[in-house]
C-alpha cells in the first residue's frame, strides 16, 4: 500500500516551493485551515514579521510536527478552499496537479487511508470533559466499572478504570494509573480539557470481545447500563485499544459512532457513512465509494461498528434506517457489532445479541475505596460521610453510579447542603454548577442555591427557556440540540451576554463527533438526569391545563419516570393538576381505583410519593386491595430497571414486613435486573418472603451469590429458579444451604442445565443441611458421576422428603445405588426417577423398600412413594 503521509513523499521540497511562492501572503489562513493553533502562528509572525515566505515555511514545518495525520489530501483540500476565495488560479493548478499525482489510489490504498484516519480518531477520542463544570478542581476521579457478561463468557473479575486528574494553574497535569509514561501536560483550553482514562485490565475486556476476536461468524455484543454508569467510556476504550493494535486486531476498520449525532441520523448509505470520516481528503467521495464496494464485497467482515447510545437513537430510526438495517443484518451482514444502550430501549435487541454485557457500577468495596481516595487523610470526614449514607438509604442506593457518587462527594467537600433524596441531589448539583459559572464570570456575586427560582433575571429566564426546551425534546426522546435550536428556544441568552450562557451555564456540553465531518455544533446535557430535572421544573411552570395534559399522556412512560419522580418531589405531590390525574378527574385527595388495581402502577406511584415524602399517599397504596394477599405478583410482566427499583423500594420501606409470595417469573430482566433489585434490598431489615419465584429470567451463575444473599436475608422458605440457564454452576448457592441460618425448605432448579459437578456440590451440601424438604432437579444434565455423592447424601440426610430427578442422564447403575441408600433413609416420601433408569427386578426391589416403609409408618417412620413417570409439581 502506498504511504500517503506528507513526510513520505519525495516531492516535499518542490511542493513547499510552490506553496511558498504562490501562497506566502495567505500563510496564516493556510495555517489556520491546516489546524495550526493561533499561538504558534502569532509566535512565527513575531519572530519574522516581514518575511512572509519564511513564515510560510515555518508554518508548514510546525504543521508537520504537530499533526500526526498530515496528508497531501488535507493540503490539497486547503489549497482548493483557498483558491475559491483567491485569484491564484494558475498557481492552484500548478500545486494541485502535483498533489493529484499522490491521490490516485487503489482499493487497498483507499482502505488504508480510511484505516489511518479512523485510528487517529479512536486514539484521540477516549474522553472529554468540561473543566468548568466537572470534575471540580483538585479532584482525583476514579471510575470503577463492574461487568456482568452473559452467554458463555467466563466469569469476570471486578474491573476498575482509574484516572487521576489534577488541575494546576493554567495546565492540566494528567497522571496515568497504568504503565503509560506520565505525567503529561496539556495546554489550557477555553472550555474543554482532554485527558486519557487508564483502562481496565486488558484480558477482561478481551473476554467480553472473545466472540469477535476468535470467531469468523458475525457477532453482536450488547452493552447495557443505567445513565452515568460508564457505557460510553467502555466503547471509547475499546476503540482506543484497537487504535493501539491491542484489541480486535483482525478488523481493518473499527468505527465508533455516536447515535445521538444528528449528522449520523441523516445517513442512508454505507458510502455516505464512510464519507463522514474521510471528507478531510480531497477525493473523499472516491475513497468512500471505493471502501463501500470493498465492504460490500466481503459483507463487512473487515469492519466492526461501535454504536454508542442506542437509547438516544430516535424510535422511528430504530425501525427504519441504515443503522437498523445493519443491526438486522440486511446490510454488510458479516460485520461485528458492539451496541451500548439503557436497558429500557434495547430489550428487543437481546434476542439478536451474541453476548450481553451489563455494566453494574460500584460494588460496595469499590465505593468505600472511592470515598477513602477522595477524602484521603481526613478520617473524620470519611466517617461522617459514611454515616450520612447509612442514614439516607434512598441516596445510598444511587451511589453505585460513579457520576452520582462524584456529585455527592463534591457537595460534601465544598460544604454544600447534602441531599435527602434524588431530587435534592440534582437540584444542588445544577444550582452549584450555575453558581460557579456566574461567580467566575463576575456576572453574579451571590446566589441562594437552594432553588432555581432564586436565580435573578435574565439568568432565570434563560434557565426557564432551557427547561422548556428540555421538556419538549424529552417528549420526543431527543437528547441533543444544535446551536440554532438553543438560541431559537432561549432568546434571552443574547440578553444575558454572560460567559457560558449558550452552554446553559455549564449544564450543556459539546457533543463529541467521531469524524471531522460537520460544521454544525451540537450539544447535550452533561448528564441525562439534568435534562429530566429541567423538564420536571418546566412542568411546574406550565398552565394547569397544559400540565395536566403532559401528565395524562406521559406519566406511565418508562422514559418519563425519572422526570415525574422529580416533579412529584418538587411539588410534594400537591399540584391540582396532579391530584386530578391521580383521583381520576374529581380533584379529591385520593387515588383512582383504576390505578390501585394495577400492582405495577401502584409500585411506581409509591416510588414517586416516597421520593416526595408524602406518607399519606404511600399509606393509601400500601392498603390497596391489590396487596391484600401480601403478594407481589408480576409474572410475565416485562420489567424495566425502573420497575425493579420500585419493587425493591416497596419491599424495604412499606409497612408490610411479611410477604407470602414475590413472583417475578418470566420477566426477562436477566443478571443486570437482579443486581438492581438486590442493590435496592441491601438496607432492608426485618422483612420476610415465604416464596420467591424467579423462573425463566435468563439468570446465570453470576446471579447465584445475589440469590443466596436474598434467600438468607429475607428468610425465604421456597425458592423457584427453574429455567435459568447455568445458574446452578456457582458454589455459593450450595454454600447457602450449609449455613445454619438458612430457612429454605423448597428449592426448584428444573431445567437449569445443572451439570454433574454442580449436582455433586448440591448433594454434599445436603449432607449438612437440616431444613430442605423439597428438591426438584429434573430436566438437567446430571449423569452417573453423582452416584457416590447422592448415595451418601440420602443415607445421611434426615429432612429431605421429595426428590425429583426425572429427565436426567441416570443409568441403571446409579439407580441401583439409590435403592441401596433408601434402605437406610427413612425420611424421603416421594422419589421421581426416569422410567428407564431401573430394570424390572430393581423396580420390584425399590417398591419393596416402599412397602416396608409403609409397614413401618405406623411407628415413627414415613412411607415412601416411587414414581417412574413425569412428575408435575
Amino acid at each position: 500500500m502506498a504511504n500517503n503521509t506528507v513526510s513520505a513523499v519525495p516531492l516535499l521540497k518542490d511542493l513547499y516551493g510552490c506553496i511558498t511562492k504562490n501562497y506566502a501572503a495567505d500563510w496564516k489562513t493556510i495555517g489556520t485551515l491546516l489546524g495550526v493553533d493561533r499561538g504558534n502562528l502569532n509566535a512565527i509572525e513575531a519572530a519574522w514579521p516581514i518575511n512572509v515566505k519564511y513564515c510560510c515555511n515555518k508554518m508548514l514545518e510546525v504543521w508537520l510536527e504537530i499533526d500526526t495525520t498530515a496528508t497531501w489530501e488535507k493540503m490539497n483540500s486547503v489549497i482548493k478552499s483557498l483558491a475559491e476565495i483567491s485569484s491564484f488560479d494558475n498557481a492552484h493548478t500548478q500545486v494541485t496537479s502535483k498533489l493529484d499525482q499522490l491521490t490516485d489510489m487503489s482499493t487497498d490504498e483507499a482502505v488504508a487511508m480510511l484505516h489511518k484516519f479512523v485510528t487517529n480518531i479512536n486514539l484521540q477520542g477516549r474522553l472529554k470533559i468540561d473543566k468548568n463544570t466537572w470534575p471540580p478542581r483538585q479532584t482525583k476521579g476514579y471510575i470503577p466499572l463492574q461487568f456482568i457478561c452473559c452467554n458463555n463468557v467466563s466469569t469476570l473479575d471486578q474491573m476498575i478504570q482509574m484516572a487521576k486528574l489534577k488541575l494546576d494553574g493554567n495546565n492540566v497535569n494528567v497522571t496515568f494509573a497504568s504503565n503509560e509514561p506520565g505525567p503529561k501536560v496539556y495546554p489550557k483550553l477555553d472550555s474543554v480539557e482532554e485527558f486519557h482514562v487508564s483502562c481496565p485490565v486488558a484480558n477482561e475486556i478481551s473476554e467480553i470481545l472473545a466472540p469477535l476476536e476468535k470467531s469468523a461468524d458475525p457477532s453482536f455484543i450488547l452493552i447495557e447500563g443505567t445513565p452515568g454508569i460508564g457505557k460510553s467510556v467502555l466503547l471509547k476504550e475499546i476503540a482506543f485499544r484497537w487504535g493501539e493494535k491491542k484489541l480486535l486486531k483482525r478488523f481493518e476498520l473499527v468505527i465508533l459512532l455516536c447515535l445521538r449525532d444528528p449528522n449520523l441520523q441523516q445517513i442512508k448509505t454505507i458510502d455516505s457513512l464512510l464519507n463522514l470520516f474521510c471528507n478531510r481528503f480531497s477525493d473523499a467521495k472516491k475513497i468512500a465509494e471505493t471502501c463501500e464496494k470493498y465492504l460490500r464485497n466481503n459483507n463487512g467482515k473487515s469492519l466492526t461498528l461501535l454504536l454508542d447510545g442506542y437509547d438516544e437513537y430516535p424510535e422511528k430510526l430504530q425501525n427504519s434506517s441504515l443503522i437498523a438495517d445493519i443491526i438486522n443484518r440486511q446490510v454488510i451482514p458479516q460485520c461485528g457489532l458492539i451496541v451500548s444502550s439503557r436497558p429500557h430501549a434495547s430489550q428487543h435487541l437481546r434476542e439478536k445479541a451474541t453476548v450481553l454485557v451489563n455494566i453494574m457500577g460500584f460494588t460496595e468495596t469499590e465505593r468505600q475505596c472511592f470515598i477513602e481516595q477522595e477524602l484521603e487523610g481526613q478520617p473524620q470526614k470519611i466517617e461522617a460521610f459514611k454515616q450520612y449514607l447509612d442514614k439516607q438509604s434512598t441516596i445510598d442506593n444511587l451511589c453505585s453510579v460513579p457520576f452520582t457518587m462524584a456529585i455527592l462527594l463534591h457537595l460534601f467537600k465544598v460544604d454544600k447542603p447534602l441531599p435527602k433524596n434524588a431530587c435534592e441531589l440534582y437540584n444542588h448539583f445544577i444550582c452549584s454548577t450555575i453558581s460557579r459559572y456566574l461567580l467566575k464570570s463576575g456576572s453574579l456575586h451571590k446566589f441562594n442555591e437552594s432553588s432555581l427560582a432564586n436565580l435573578p433575571d435574565p439568568y432565570n429566564e434563560v434557565i426557564k427557556q432551557l427547561a422548556k426546551l428540555s421538556l419538549q425534546n424529552l417528549n420526543n426522546n431527543k437528547l441533543t440540540f444544535t446551536l440554532d435550536e438553543i438560541t431559537a428556544a432561549c432568546p434571552d441568552i443574547a440578553i444575558a451576554d454572560t460567559q457560558g450562557a449558550i452552554q446553559g451555564f455549564g449544564l450543556l456540553q459539546v457533543v463529541q463527533h467521531y469524524g471531522l465531518y460537520s460544521n454544525m455544533i451540537t450539544l447535550n446535557f452533561v448528564h441525562s438526569t439534568i435534562q429530566e430535572f429541567l423538564a420536571a421544573y418546566c412542568l411546574t411552570l406550565l398552565p394547569p391545563d397544559e400540565e395536566f395534559q403532559v401528565i395524562k399522556e406521559k406519566f406511565w412512560s418508562a422514559i418519563h419516570f425519572n422526570m415525574f419522580s422529580i416533579y412529584t418531589s418538587l411539588t410534594k405531590g400537591q399540584r391540582p393538576s396532579f391530584k386530578v390525574f391521580l383521583s381520576g378527574g374529581n380533584n379529591a385527595v385520593s387515588i383512582s381505583e383504576e390505578f390501585l388495581k394495577d400492582q405495577l402502577k401502584c409500585l411506581r406511584l409509591y416510588s414517586c410519593f416516597k421520593e416526595a415524602g408524602d406518607q399519606n399517599y404511600c399509606h393509601a397504596i400500601e392498603q390497596a386491595q391489590v396487596f391484600d394477599t401480601k403478594a407481589i405478583y408480576l409474572k410475565k410482566t416485562v420489567l424495566s430497571a425502573i420497575d425493579l427499583e420500585c419493587i425493591s423500594l416497596f419491599l424495604t420501606t412499606s409497612s408490610n414486613k411479611n410477604w407470602e409470595n414475590v413472583n417475578l417469573s418470566f420477566c426477562y430482566f436477566q443478571d443486570s435486573g437482579l443486581h438492581i433489585l438486590y442493590r435496592g434490598l441491601l438496607h432492608c431489615k426485618d422483612v420476610t418472603i415465604k416464596e420467591l419465584s424467579l423462573w425463566d429470567n435468563n439468570l446465570t451463575d453470576k446471579s447465584a451469590p445475589l440469590i443466596s444473599d436474598i434467600t438468607l436475608k429475607f428468610k425465604v422458605n421456597k425458592l423457584l429458579i427453574d429455567g435459568n440457564k447455568t445458574i446452578g454452576e456457582n458454589q455459593q448457592l450450595y454454600s447457602m444451604l450449609m449455613m445454619p441460618e438458612t430457612t429454605l425448605q423448597r428449592l426448584d432448579m428444573r431445567n437449569t442445565k445443572l451439570t454433574s459437578q454442580a449436582a455433586i456440590k448440591l448433594f454434599n451440601a445436603l449432607q449438612i443441611n437440616e431444613k430442605l424438604e423439597f428438591l426438584d432437579i429434573s430436566a438437567n444434565a446430571i449423569t452417573d458421576d453423582v452416584c457416590d455423592a447422592m448415595k451418601t447424601s440420602l443415607q445421611v440426610n434426615r429432612c429431605l422428603q421429595t426428590l425429583n430427578m426425572y429427565n436426567n442422564q441416570i443409568s441403571i447403575c446409579t439407580s441401583k445405588t439409590i435403592v441401596q441408600a433408601l434402605e437406610v433413609n427413612k425420611t424421603l416420601k416421594l422419589l421421581v426417577l426416569p422410567d428407564c433408569a431401573l430394570d424390572d427386578q430393581d423396580k420390584i426391589k425399590l417398591l419393596n423398600v416402599a412397602v416396608n416403609r409403609k409397614r413401618e409408618s405406623q411407628g415413627c417412620q414415613v412411607k415412601l412413594e416411587v414414581q417412574f413417570a413425569l412428575y408435575t409439581i
